[in-house]
């Protein structure tokens, strides 16, 4: 099968270099909507509170951490939201059982499990074993977060960290939820009411933030920019541990990509340097009904992307089984020791794996034109988080010819002829084409090239 890679003339030349492909990160890719997988949770009592004590430890974490470093820094000059990304969720609490933090997590743990709001909520979700999706995740968080902020500052307080004297209720945003009411709503219901709280409550704490920054004279200088913070911690810690927790629950993926049709006008304009690039063209191996590229350390398959496939679901609890980098005992057990139910929950044979393949080969109906293939390097074990190890070597004789765009230079042509003589050693097997614009249909075509080349 002949498959066909747009590329401008600077990323051709680097890809003639020395015959390797780069595998791009899901961040790289032209739709932000690459890889994603519908996440939800559901989970029993158990679930839910350790999910809760993670989370109030994590925000514990990350404000401690920010204090602990403006202390010998200047805090004005730390972009405080750009650090707090770097430290959203605590992956591990165990690893912190031989330092004092391990009694400080067990103390703030106890006492957010035993506030009214967060009981209310495990038992609304947990008992019910209710599916929470997209923002009724940061709102069941974000309903909490003011119990948390309260009780990590008064633990900074008792650590000197914070001065006695700071009123952490400045800045309180109510809820005042009733959890009888939201029984009475169909799912749908729920989801339509927590949906226009989450954005009223967001707005709200905004503009008491955007408040903070016009008028910094209402404020004492010396508690301004910690109480900016703290709202920032209010504002947009719920939302980055979701996203997250998301994230973690699949190790990376890198991907190459590829197109059936070297006469997409869109492609040639999109990736093609507005057609003064060029089209690589690679002839695939056929094995056993699946096509394959062969790479230095063995043959990587490539796949077709399915198109407006339905979308895959996943509970982030029934998850936590599969991650190697945690123990998933710590964040299914539950207030006085209880294990949930999940621990013991078996998942139908290789869904985790096949959920985490099949989330880098979806794409919207939108991007049907687009014909794509692509070949996928999973990354469980966490080898290629550097860019200069996800550039692999391929064999050179896969690909078989290249197609010059409308408007590739004479200069460039020359130079990728050049680097491909010295990659391959011989173009005599080697096909050439040309795209052109043909006037009766309005479309690209391309038509082989006849190059008489000698080189010496």
């Amino acid at each position: 099968m002949k498959l066909y890679r747009y590329r401008p003339i600077k990323s051709a030349l680097d890809e003639l270099e020395d015959g390797s492909f780069y595998f791009a990160e899901r961040t790289e890719l032209n739709d932000p909507i690459e890889g994603y997988a519908k996440i939800f949770f559901q989970g029993d009592r158990s679930a839910w509170q350790g999910l809760l004590k993670n989370f109030v430890c994590s925000l514990f974490y990350a404000l401690q951490t920010h204090l602990l470093m403006s202390r010998n820094v200047d805090g004005s000059r730390e972009d405080f939201l750009q650090n707090l990304r770097n430290r959203v969720v605590l992956i591990n609490l165990q690893h912190f059982d031989r330092s004092p933090l391990k009694k400080i997590f067990a103390d703030l743990s106890e006492k957010f499990l035993r506030c009214d709001d967060v009981r209310q909520l495990v038992e609304f979700y947990g008992d019910a074993q209710i599916k929470c999706f997209g923002k009724e995740t940061e709102f069941v968080l974000r309903a909490v977060t003011d119990a948390a902020c309260h009780l990590c500052v008064e633990k900074c307080k008792s650590l000197e960290l914070i001065a006695d004297d700071f009123d952490a209720n400045f800045f309180d945003v109510a809820y005042e939820l009733s959890f009888a009411q939201l029984k009475t709503f169909s799912d749908e219901e729920r989801r339509r009411f927590v949906d226009e709280i989450e954005n009223l409550n967001c707005d709200v704490m905004e503009s008491g933030l955007l408040s903070l920054k016009l008028n910094p004279r209402s404020l004492r200088d010396s508690n301004r920019e910690l109480k900016q913070q703290l709202l920032q911690l209010k504002i947009f810690f719920p939302r980055m541990y979701v996203e997250q927790l998301k994230d973690m629950m699949y190790p990376d993926g890198y991907v190459v990509c590829f197109s059936r049709t070297p006469t997409d006008s869109a492609m040639w304009g999109n990736y093609a340097d507005n057609h003064r690039g060029i089209c690589f063209v690679y002839e695939t191996e056929h094995v056993d009904g699946r096509e394959f590229i062969n790479f230095a350390a063995r043959p990587l398959e490539v796949e077709p992307i399915k198109y407006g496939a339905q979308i895959i679901e996943r509970n982030f609890f029934d998850a936590l089984k599969h991650l190697i980098f945690l123990r998933a005992e710590d964040w299914l057990t539950g207030a006085d020791g209880v294990k949930s139910c999940k621990l013991a929950d078996q998942d139908a044979p290789n869904e985790y794996d096949n959920a985490y393949r099949e989330k880098f080969h979806r794409k919207l109906p939108a991007w049907r034109h687009e014909q794509e293939y692509r070949i996928f390097l999973p990354d469980k074990f966490y080898r290629y988080g550097e860019k200069f190890s996800r550039r692999l070597k391929y064999d050179p004789h896969e690909l078989t010819g290249i197609v010059f765009g409308l408007r590739t230079s004479l200069d460039d042509k020359l130079e990728l002829i050049q680097r491909l003589i010295h990659l391959r050693k011989s173009v005599s097997d080697f096909e050439f084409f040309q795209a052109e614009f043909d006037d009766e249909t309005q479309s690209i075509s391309i038509r082989e090239k006849f190059l008489l080349i000698n080189p010496k």
